[in-house]
């Protein structure tokens, strides 16, 4: 049975940073985009991705904290979360890019630009990952150092032999 390695400091905080990198440039869409371009689809876009940045920034500190440790279960939660924010992503994703090429747009800002709306339906599809990935892998480290149960029916001993 393979374990699950503790992260780094180093990895734990460019992780932090990631998420915040994320929140930040989500958030500036959904300004810009909307004050400016008035494109809605991106900004709205832009802003269900820095929701689900906030989401992993949120699994992450909760790590440093070590929260998990008391609560491991409640990541199972976290990693529907994600699962549902791909799925999301996803039907965003084909149905924008369907849309841009079907009416022949080009790449324009201003106004209902779907190609641009394509890119952060993608960015919220990789942010759900993320947090589906980081919720799983921290639950699995939590369970492999506290869990005292095997985890399959392959490490049981039967107790009967014929």
């Amino acid at each position: 049975m393979a374990s699950s390695s503790t992260p780094s400091q180093c990895s734990i905080r460019a992780r932090i940073i990631f998420s915040i990198i994320g929140i930040v440039a989500g958030l500036s869409v959904f300004i810009v985009f909307a004050a400016h371009y008035r494109n809605w689809n991106t900004s709205l876009w832009g802003l269900i991705s820095a929701c689900v940045a906030s989401l992993t920034l949120y699994v992450h500190i909760q790590y440093v904290r070590c929260k998990w440790q008391t609560f491991p279960y409640q990541l199972r939660y976290w990693m529907l979360s994600g699962c549902l924010s791909q799925l999301v992503g996803v039907c965003g994703f084909t149905v924008y890019l369907t849309l841009a090429i079907t009416e022949h747009q080009g790449l324009t800002a201003y106004g209902a630009g779907y190609y641009l709306t394509s890119v952060w339906c993608f960015m919220t599809l990789k942010w759900g990952f993320v947090l589906f990935y980081f919720s799983r892998s921290y639950k699995q480290l939590y369970y492999d150092i506290y869990t005292i149960l095997p985890k399959d029916d392959a490490d049981v001993m039967p107790y009967y032999t014929k």
